[in-house]
This record gives C-alpha cells, sequence and structure tokens, in this order.
C-alpha cells in the first residue's frame, strides 16, 4: 500500500515542518523546542526531544504533599477520583425506608398506588410470643421444640403440599402459602 496514494490524500492529513522560533529552554541547548512542559507553577518550557525526556524523568508530583496526601491520592485514584459509598449506604434505595419515610403522608397518592406498600405487614403472625406461637400452631407444634424439630416438621409439610407431588390443588397450594411465612416467621425470630 502506497502511504502517498492519490486516492487517500483527502483522508490523512499531511505533516508539515513546523518553523520552530523557539529553542530548548534548557540552559545551553540550541536545540528546536518541539515539547511543552508545564510545572506546578503554571510556568511554560519548551524542551527538546532529550531534554523532556529528562524532565519527566526527574518529574516528581508528589514532591510537594504530606505522606497522609500521597496515601490518599492513591486511595482515591483506585476510582479515578471519583466519589464511592459502601452498597446499601443509601438509604433512598430501600423500598422499606421509602415507606417508612414517607409513610406520614408526606405526597399525594390520589390514585392509592402505594396503599398496599404501606399497609402490608411484615409479619403475619404478630409480634412476640403470640406471633410465635400462631406461627407453631400453623406447623403443628405444641410447646417449646427445638430447632431440628421445627425444620423436620417443615419439610415434611412442605414435601405434602408441594404441587408437583400433591397435583394442582388450590387449597394445598394455599396452604403451603400460610406454612411458609409461619416458619419464615419463626427464622426471623431465632428459633430456627
Amino acid at each position: 500500500m502506497k502511504l502517498n496514494s492519490k486516492y487517500f490524500d483527502n483522508i490523512r492529513s499531511r505533516q508539515e515542518n513546523k518553523d520552530h522560533s523557539k529553542t530548548c529552554d534548557n540552559l545551553g541547548c540550541n536545540e528546536p523546542g518541539e515539547y511543552i512542559a508545564k510545572n506546578k507553577n503554571g510556568k511554560t518550557n519548551f524542551y527538546c526531544i532529550e531534554h523532556i525526556r529528562l524532565h519527566n524523568k526527574n518529574y516528581n508530583f508528589f514532591s510537594d504533599m504530606t505522606e497522609d496526601e500521597i496515601i490518599d491520592f492513591q486511595i482515591s485514584s483506585i476510582t479515578g477520583h471519583r466519589p464511592t459509598w459502601k452498597m446499601g449506604s443509601n438509604h433512598n434505595a430501600s423500598k422499606k425506608d421509602f415507606f417508612e419515610f414517607y409513610s406520614d403522608s408526606n405526597f399525594d397518592d390520589p390514585f392509592g398506588f402505594f396503599e398496599e406498600e404501606k399497609n402490608k405487614n411484615n409479619k403475619p403472625y404478630g409480634k412476640g410470643k403470640t406471633g410465635m406461637s400462631l406461627a407453631l400452631k400453623e406447623l403443628g407444634l405444641k410447646g417449646k421444640p427445638s430447632k431440628k424439630e421445627i425444620q423436620d416438621k417443615f419439610k415434611e409439610i412442605v414435601k405434602s403440599l408441594h404441587p408437583d407431588i400433591n397435583g394442582k390443588n388450590k387449597k394445598n397450594e394455599e396452604k403451603l402459602k400460610v406454612v411458609i411465612n409461619a416458619y419464615n416467621q419463626l427464622k426471623t425470630s431465632g428459633l430456627c
């Protein structure tokens, strides 16, 4: 392929020989100053290729920084000096926090889109001992069963009510949902 083909003359830019009126700013050098280097004070210097290499090799960005500033710079460079935060620390991202914040009717909901979420009770069996006793009763357990007994009973009920074994019986599916909610209640209370 010819680099100076007549077909490519319109898309390739031609390098023109630049007339360098500036000379290298290094003392005793008369080479043309083709390369620009700015120091921290904002002063612009023009160097030849040899002296710009020497300047870049000896340049220390951290020369005016303390040890702590250098460490902070290195840590923030991991994320490209952009602000970051831990996962889950944004309190507006959580649905629970959203509805707690707006539960005092701080916004107008004329169509009632959020009524269901605001009125939703996370613990269908209530709180405290009465909630746990209702959940135990749903699983068919009495007294204070061990963790193993609760898990075994739950597995037994789920196997008997599962739609794959039972056929598509709606009554058993509803019972299964109730049993799963009861088991989740017992898990959150720490019994199993």
